[in-house]
Parts: C-alpha cells; structure tokens; sequence
C-alpha cells in the first residue's frame, strides 16, 4: 500500500506534469472509484486546471482553478501515470483526465481501492475524517500530546492517521525497530525517552524513505525493511525476526532488539 513516502514522490511527479493544463475529457470505467457522482465530476473539471497539490498523510489535496478540490487516496495499489498516446492508457487507468496539450493523466488502481473525491475545504475534511498533521511536519510537542491520553500498544497508536498522518504498515514497524520499541508496549508505560526515540526514528524513516524515492533496496541496511519477515536475521542481533497481529495488522519484530 502506497504510504507517506510513496505518495510524496506521486505529488513530486504530478507537480512536474499534471498541473496547469486544462482538461478537455474526464473518463472513468468504474464509478464505484468516485465519491461523487460522474456528472458532478464533469461539471467540476471539465474546462479547470489542476492548480496546487498539498499532500497530507497518504492523501493528494488537488486545487482546481475552479470552487472545488479533488482529493485522491491511492488505496492498495494505485499510482499516477501521465502518457500521450491513446495506446498507452495503462491496463488498470481507471479514470483518466484528458488536457487540451493532447496528454493524458491516468489513475491506476488494480484492486479499485482507490477513489478520487472533490471537497470544498481542506481544513473542514481534515476535521470531519479526524486527520493530523503530516507525520513530516509533526512536531515533538504535538506528538507527545496525542500519546498523552493513550493507553494501548504504540503500534496501533502511531498507524492511527489522527496521531500521524502517512505512517503505514511497514513504516510503523521500521520505527518501532529503530527506535528499539516492542510493538505491543503500551503507551502508558513508555517513558518520555521511549517516546522521544520513536519520534525520531519516525521523521529518519520519513526523510530517508523520501530521499530514496521510496526505492527500498537503497535504503541504509540498518533499516528494518531489509529484512522484515519471519525468520530473517536482525540487522542487530542475529536473532529470528518473529511475525504478531496488532490491531489486525501483521506486524514483525525482533524480540530480542524490541523487548517488553
């Protein structure tokens, strides 16, 4: 699933490509990947601009020249693509915007869990869905204050996009690793140091997934990803990486590392 990382580098790429143009043609062969109606979507872009994107979390805010802005959430597997020949639509483009240079812009989502929306506010969606701060610009002060009032395993705490916007799956276990925290602790018996060394571990995954494309090969070997299933070695002690569920997630560890 495309995390924080990866969605960076698709705002990266739309900012390079996708933005104003205007759009001649909206396609879409799956309405059940639009919140809102098709003709709602037609009215709204046919003849605008894509203006601006602001990515908060796993979540593309795209301003039109006109009154709405287009959210897109990419879902398990969807990504951006930008083509000009007709017979370069990728296989799974399933909603396609067509731009008056002859270009297309298409939304791939294999497993159409992906959708595209159009909003108002941003301010008022992030209120009504409960959404933080990008886990990027979280600050030490505010993350120490969402963790305040918790009490269950810091897994589930720093995935919930309320407390840090863009962390997934992989990410959580990566910070968790560096930062020498069991996945299972609770947050209540985390002192401020044990608090502070996930925030840190938190923003080095961040830049260093950022700088690196989200290529994970590149990453430094010391990173958790490299060897994240059950049965490889940690980086650290050689010891058996072990596989759990928290909150329904599958989560790996290395229990001699990350102790309770």
């Amino acid at each position: 699933m495309p995390e924080l990382p990866e969605v960076h580098g698709y705002k990266v790429y739309m900012d390079s490509t996708c933005l104003h143009k205007t759009i001649t043609k909206f396609q879409c062969r799956d309405k059940r990947l639009l919140k809102q109606s098709l003709s709602i979507f037609e009215k709204h872009l046919l003849g605008k601009q894509l203006v601006d994107i602001q990515r908060i979390g796993k979540y593309l805010f795209v301003k039109t020249s006109g009154e709405k802005t287009l959210v897109i959430h990419f879902g398990m597997t969807g990504r951006p693509t930008y083509y000009k020949e007709q017979d370069d639509r990728p296989k799974f483009g399933h909603i396609v915007l067509t731009f008056e240079n002859g270009f297309h812009f298409a939304f791939e989502n294999k497993r159409k869990f992906g959708w595209w929306n159009l909003i108002d506010s941003i301010k008022d969606y992030k209120s009504e869905h409960n959404l933080s701060v990008d886990a990027r610009d979280l600050s030490l002060a505010d993350f120490k204050a969402s963790l305040s009032t918790r009490k269950t395993d810091i897994k589930k705490v720093i995935m919930d996009q309320s407390v840090a916007a863009g962390v997934g799956n992989w990410m959580a276990d990566d910070i968790l690793y560096q930062a020498k925290i069991h996945p299972q602790k609770k947050v209540e018996n985390m002192s401020d140091d044990d608090v502070e060394a996930v925030f840190k571990a938190m923003k080095n995954v961040i830049e260093v997934a950022i700088k690196y494309d989200a290529h994970y090969v590149d990453f430094p070997d010391y990173f958790f990803i490299h060897n994240r299933k059950e049965g490889a070695k940690c980086f650290h002690t050689g010891v058996e990486i072990e596989k759990i569920k928290v909150g329904g997630r599958t989560t790996y560890f290395s229990p001699k590392w990350q102790t309770l």
